[in-house]
């Protein structure tokens, strides 16, 4: 039985991540508004009221199997919040079972105008995020931070780089960076082109070697391709590079030239970004029995273990996959991720397109957060000893995990807090078992999106392991206000006619590892405060971390 001490401390804890305390059987104080719980998930809602009536042990056993306390860590995290410097409302993380854990997280405003972002930090502790929209002089251009989050300067990208789709990556082993996005259209005056720019820095940014993938040049079809990423790592057994130790690869969603559908494909470069090469076939082949031919294949961002294995996640037609390749990106054998599905609750997206501002018009419903919870770039991570750990939104974040390669994956289990709907998910994985988490969540009943970001111990371990997560802003001052997450028009060169473009949404998530062990996350903030706010002009880069209780 809790102390009334200990009591106190949970019910304060609670409060902080915004589940509050149960009022009767049908209601909850969140914060200082009641909201009714919702159908949908009123079950682990429920639970979470437990924690107060029944202990701790019973809420941890029941509200997920992969969650447990830490009573030595929970009494070492009972400290006062400490500041950090660079970084505003520091919070204190808590455990699943509600008691204080030895971490903080906080925000960094960076005061530059950015949606659709990524992020990577190097080796000297440079923190990088996409900014994806155009400056005054129609260039897209990257937040960048040298001193913590603590100052941020926008740096310019080439005139090739277009708003849409910015991915930016850093190879650890070298510390050039790496960004791609989605090719300038013709109307958009210069810089524009029929396939996707890539480019490298060995400068921190401030020059830029810019090539492109796929096209005539290259012997391809076009590549206007949507939602890019970059991955680096070591080249396999039988594989030269030139010039440079690692291999790029970088994958996107490519309009097919004969067909009104689109298709992933994947390039790779062996001589450090100076040029791209398709090694596999055009398109992949479905591991996924009931996905035809001509269905969507959308890839996510690999990873590469230390002996050049390429890990690839890939949704097919909704049907989560990984695939495997021993030869640099040639071949690939795939094989699913049980129970990961791009599910859609057809009656709660009828609901948000009546009621959510933005929603009913936006492409594909990309703007409704049923939709939102497809979004994610950043869903595959590989710690040291080569777990695989994979993450979807299903009722909650999920957590699968794979100790053979990919080849099975235990049952997935819910990493994120109760009673928050999770969008624009993200996972990193370092050492043996340690994976950092990042999310977009909404509280039941409330309009508000709050960040959230977590450090899960002993991962590749449902019931041994630890889940410490925090907000990484104040209850009462959401990252998203009223809504989330895109704009109703496309923030255009200056000089180009106006034209309507309903363009949404924050489409990836970011989240990256410093050199100190502390975790950064891509955020974006409006700064307007105002629900009826469509323009992505309004939008602030806004960077997440995750630091131990007490870093400076």
């Amino acid at each position: 039985m809790k102390s009334t001490d200990e009591l106190s401390r949970s019910k304060r804890a609670l409060l902080a991540l915004g589940l509050g305390e149960r009022e009767d059987g049908h209601r909850w104080r969140a914060g200082r508004r009641l909201v009714a719980v919702g159908r949908r998930r009123v079950t682990v809602v429920a639970l979470t009221a437990g924690l107060l009536a029944a202990g701790t042990a019973t809420v941890t056993a029941t509200v997920s199997a992969s969650a447990s306390s830490d009573p030595a860590a929970a009494s070492a995290g009972t400290a006062p919040v400490r500041d950090i410097p660079g970084c505003a409302e520091e919070q204190r993380a808590t455990w699943t079972n509600g008691l204080p854990a030895p971490w903080e997280a906080c925000n960094s405003r960076s005061g530059i105008q950015g949606i659709e972002g990524s992020n990577a930090v190097n080796s000297r502790g440079t923190i990088f995020q996409a900014a994806a929209v155009l400056d005054k002089d129609g260039h897209a251009g990257l937040a960048r931070s040298r001193d913590g989050g603590k100052t941020w300067q926008r740096v310019t990208l080439p005139i090739e780089f277009w708003d849409i789709i910015g991915y930016v990556q850093v190879d650890p082993a070298t510390n050039r960076v790496f960004y791609t996005s989605i090719a300038r259209p013709s109307q958009t005056g210069p810089g524009s082109g029929t396939t996707n720019p890539i480019g490298y820095s060995d400068d921190d940014g401030n020059t830029w070697h810019v090539t492109r993938i796929g096209g005539a040049a290259n012997g391809e079809p076009d590549t206007l391709g949507d939602l890019g990423s970059i991955f680096i790592g070591p080249p396999p057994k039988g594989t030269k590079t030139s010039g440079y130790p690692n291999v790029v690869y970088t994958c996107n969603l490519t309009p097919q030239p004969s067909s009104p559908t689109s298709d992933a494909q994947c390039w790779r470069s062996l001589d450090g970004g100076k040029s791209f090469q398709r090694p596999s076939a055009p398109t992949f082949s479905r591991a996924t029995a009931d996905c035809p031919p001509n269905g969507v294949l959308i890839p996510n961002r690999g990873v590469v273990a230390r002996d050049g294995t390429v890990y690839l996640p890939m949704s097919e037609c909704g049907q989560w996959v990984v695939g495997v390749s021993k030869d640099a990106g040639k071949t690939f054998t795939w094989n699913p991720i049980p129970g990961a599905r791009n599910e859609i609750d057809q009656a709660a997206l009828a609901d948000q397109q009546a009621n959510v501002p933005g929603c009913a018009g936006s492409v594909a419903f990309a703007g409704c957060p049923e939709v939102f919870q497809l979004y994610g770039q950043q869903r595959l991570a590989l710690d040291a000893k080569g777990t695989l750990y994979f993450i979807h939104n299903k009722d909650g974040l999920r957590l699968s995990v794979s100790a053979d390669g990919g080849k099975s994956w235990a049952e997935s289990t819910i990493v994120s807090v109760p009673g928050v709907f999770t969008v624009w998910s993200s996972i990193v994985a370092r050492g043996n078992g340690q994976v950092g988490l990042s999310y977009l969540g909404q509280s039941q009943g409330s309009r508000d999106w709050h960040g959230y970001m977590a450090v899960v111990e002993r991962a590749d371990n449902p019931r041994a392991r630890t889940i410490a997560t925090a907000r990484v802003s104040a209850p009462d001052n959401p990252l998203m206000p009223y809504r989330c997450c895109g704009s109703r028009q496309m923030i255009l060169p200056p000089g180009t006619p106006p034209q309507a473009f309903p363009y949404n949404l924050i489409e990836h998530g970011g989240l990256s590892y410093a050199p100190d062990g502390t975790l950064w996350a891509a955020f974006f903030r409006d700064s307007t405060r105002d629900p009826a706010n469509t323009q992505s002009a309004a939008y602030e880069i806004v960077a997440g971390h995750m630091a131990p209780s007490g870093a400076r």
